[in-house]
């Protein structure tokens, strides 16, 4: 009979680890939610997550605002798997709406059905209007593939604008989004999941098919 074999030392040093970086993740995300970004310490985070370590985020994050990309990272990650779903089920070439969809409606879905999903919808909020942000940056460094597709069918139906003022237009469309479910979010998500993301998907689709002369300055006095 084959002996049974146990973890040795390092496995327990690992869940111990794990356990505080996730931790830290959601104390970071709860207390943002609750208080701001510009108002949360890392001592407070540290508290609120149990660490007497000193140390520990500077250890995991190195810092505040990698913690807060961090955070962004892990819970992307989660609701990824969604957006793969929903655009697997596609059978063609998407419409740009359909595209928005998938990017707002996972966002949606969680914030609507788990109390951690609205905190992190309440921080990613915050989180867009930080100068060093950036979604692509955040896409390529994190491995997000959902988010990643989704750009690239974005991309695809944009190819006819130029590339600034492609990505400027996103990017407002993003923002928007992201701001609404926020909002949503803070008035205990009075509309459901499908509803709300219908709403923005209309003001979304807006910014981003609207007639070019408005945004090289061509518009008429």
């Amino acid at each position: 009979m084959a002996k049974k074999t146990t973890g040795g030392p390092g496995d327990g040093k690992a869940k111990r680890a794990d356990a505080t970086r996730a931790a830290l993740i959601d104390a970071a995300e709860r207390l943002i939610a609750q208080k701001g970004l510009a108002h949360v310490s890392t001592r407070e985070i540290l508290q609120e997550a149990g660490q007497r370590n000193q140390s520990a985020l500077q250890y995991h994050f190195g810092s505040k605002n990698g913690l807060v990309r961090a955070t962004i990272s892990e819970r992307t990650h989660e609701i990824d798997d969604r957006r793969l779903e929903l655009m697997d089920s596609w059978v063609q070439e998407p419409t740009l709406r359909e595209v928005v969809e998938a990017l707002i409606l996972p966002l949606a879905e969680r914030a609507e059905s788990d109390v951690r999903g609205r905190n992190y919808l309440i921080f990613l909020g915050q989180a867009i209007t930080q100068p060093d942000w950036d979604l692509r940056r955040a896409i390529k460094d994190f491995e997000i593939t959902g988010l990643e597709r989704a750009y690239l069918h974005y991309d695809r139906l944009m190819s006819h604008l130029d590339d600034d003022e492609r990505i400027m237009r996103q990017e407002i469309a993003y923002d928007v989004s992201v701001l609404t479910l926020k909002r949503w979010c803070l008035r205990d998500c009075p509309k459901n999941a499908h509803d709300v993301t219908n709403t923005i998907a209309d003001s979304a689709v807006a910014i981003l098919d609207a007639k070019s002369e408005f945004w090289s300055g061509k518009r008429g006095k």
